[in-house]
């Protein structure tokens, strides 16, 4: 399993994708707001870090998904799931 700092890393880069123009990304900037992806945008970034994390992130806790520091920790959360199935997310 990554470190929180390595999945922000690698959040942050997966973001960059979907972020028109060389904008600086930073952990506490949303994804919307400050970034400007639409929810199309949303959703194919989510496919694209759901892919490169090998896990599904839920829908039910998208609303708790605003920038892209709550990517990571969703992401520490759905991994640690991983390593114990009997966890809740």
């Amino acid at each position: 399993m990554a470190t929180y700092d390595e999945t922000l890393e690698i959040t942050t880069e997966l973001v960059k994708k979907h972020v028109a123009g060389e904008k600086t990304i930073r952990p506490r900037d949303h994804i919307q707001n400050d970034l400007g992806l639409d929810s199309l945008g949303v959703m194919e970034l989510v496919a694209d870090v759901e892919d490169r994390f090998s896990v599904t992130i839920p829908n039910e806790m998208l609303p708790e998904i605003a920038t892209v520091e709550d990517m990571a920790k969703a992401l520490m959360k759905l991994q640690g799931a991983n390593d114990n199935p009997h966890a809740r997310v």
